[in-house]
Formats: C-alpha cells, structure tokens, sequence
C-alpha cells in the first residue's frame, strides 16, 4: 500500500473514540433517569433537542426537562439496562445510532417491566457529544405479575394510567437509523 493509499491512523483512531464516546452517553443517559438526576441529564441534550417518546414530542430543554420529569415523579425506583448499541459518524460533529433495553421500573401500584428501542441524533457541542433528537419506543410495558400473559398480545405497551396500545416497533425498523 503506497503513503497515499495508507489510513489515516489519526482519523481512525479519533473515530473509534467519538464511537465510544457516544456509546457511553447512552449508558450515562439511563443512569442519570435512574438517579432522577435532571441536572445531569440536561447537560446530555443539546439546547434545541427534541424527545419522543412513542410519538409525543417535546422540544428544547425545557420542555424534555418537563416531560422527564414528569416520567420520573411516576416512578419510586427505575432500573434501565441498555444492551445493544450502534453508532454511526455521518460528519465531524455529527453521528446517529440505535439501541436497545430492559427497565424495571417501580410505582406505587406494583412493578413494570419494559423493553425499549432509541434511535438517536447526535452532534458535537463544545467538545462533547449530546443528543439532538432522541425517540425512544416500546416493544411492550406491562405489570411484572402480568408479563406472561401480556407479552404475547397486540397490544402489549401498558403504562398505568394510559389505554394499552400496540408496539409502535416493527421488525428491522431501527426508527430511521
């Protein structure tokens, strides 16, 4: 391979750290929820940020702070577990990904158990990755004592408080990613 042909093994290897750097940003994300740490997660979002959570859209961080919130104050105790996480570079400053998870998640009435899919948008701000859109979607949620007989049914996403609804996931739909 001639000099010209060669890599870059500076680009390389700054990819590989950006990579793991926003990989870690999803993990630091379901931590800081689970420690009800807003401030924390307010520093993980870009200022102009949307959320989505199965559709419902808040934008900028007042408002994604409002409506996390809002989902924290429902919940004593939350324990997410993210799983599968791929990212991808689309620009100096920018990337996307998807991911994968498990949450526990304790309420006055009982225990849930969730699994979720993210599809992100990320940009590079002062330094450091954060999100700029962030779509999270439910592959079922239901009550720990109900999951046999739930997981199986079509409508299978069941909040307390919120009419059960079918999955808004499809097969191989990574919501955009």
């Amino acid at each position: 391979m001639s000099k010209a042909q060669a890599p870059d093994l500076g680009a390389s290897v700054q990819n590989l750290l950006d990579r793991e750097q926003l990989r870690d940003l999803v993990v630091r994300y379901a931590l800081a929820v689970d420690d009800h740490d807003l401030d924390l997660l307010r520093t993980m979002f870009h200022p102009d940020a949307v959320f989505d959570r199965d559709g419902h859209l808040a934008h900028g961080w007042a408002e994604i702070g409002e409506t996390l919130g809002a989902s924290m104050a429902g919940f004593r105790r939350m324990l997410h577990t993210p799983h599968a996480a791929v990212v991808q570079l689309t620009g100096p400053d920018a990337a996307s990904g998807a991911s994968s998870g498990h949450a526990e998640l304790v309420t006055r009435r009982g225990v849930l158990v969730a699994a979720y899919r993210y599809a992100d948008e990320f940009a590079r701000l002062d330094g450091r990755w954060v999100f700029t859109r962030r779509a999270v979607r439910f592959l079922y949620a239901t009550s720990a004592l109900e999951y046999a007989a739930t997981l199986p049914e079509p409508d299978r996403v069941r909040f307390p408080g919120e009419e059960p609804r079918e999955s808004q996931v499809r097969p191989n739909d990574a919501h955009g990613y």
